[in-house]
């Protein structure tokens, strides 16, 4: 017997890719007529994180304002929109989102698309998460990213062979 609720989780983070997930993890949720559970994780060291917080309860507040902001942004736009639960947790975003999607159908997750040296450092959350992760793991690219490599695409294919079709 599967435990599983009928539930997709999205990792909110406020980027434009956290965004595009959440849209289309709304979107999925309507469509299978499943609960979307919004997650947001943050932590705080003591060190400056690229936000400058002075205390665990002000990174908490951001993290939950950035959560209701984003959520209540995206709801507003849709006519039918899902239940919805949202959570802002503490600790490392990828253990975090996987412990949330426990007895998720699907986990949805924006790609930051930082590159080879940031994840070594840093680590990639969507690795970790789709390695992971109890079930299945959707992963929607940045829109940024996309579009530059559609540009990059667009002006190699110019540049080798005027009109030539597809290439593939």
């Amino acid at each position: 017997m599967d435990a599983r609720e009928h539930v997709i989780v999205c990792g909110v983070d406020g980027s434009p890719a956290g965004r595009r997930a959440l849209d289309w993890a709304l979107d999925e949720a309507r469509r299978r007529n499943r609960r979307l559970r919004a997650v947001a994780v943050w932590w705080w060291d003591g060190l400056e994180t690229g936000v400058s917080t002075t205390s665990p309860q002000e990174a908490r507040q951001r993290a939950e304002s950035m959560l209701n902001r984003v959520m209540d942004e995206a709801l507003s736009e849709l006519d039918d929109p899902p239940d919805t639960e949202r959570l802002a947790v503490e600790g490392r975003p990828s253990e975090r989102l996987c412990f949330a999607g426990l007895d998720a159908e699907l986990l949805v997750l924006g790609s930051h698309g930082h590159g080879a040296i940031h994840d070594t450092l840093v680590g990639s959350t969507s690795q970790h998460v789709i390695r992971h992760a109890t079930c299945p793991v959707v992963i929607l690219p940045d829109p940024r990213h996309v579009e530059r490599e559609l540009k990059r695409v667009r002006t190699r294919r110019d540049a080798t062979s005027p009109g030539s079709g597809p290439m593939f």
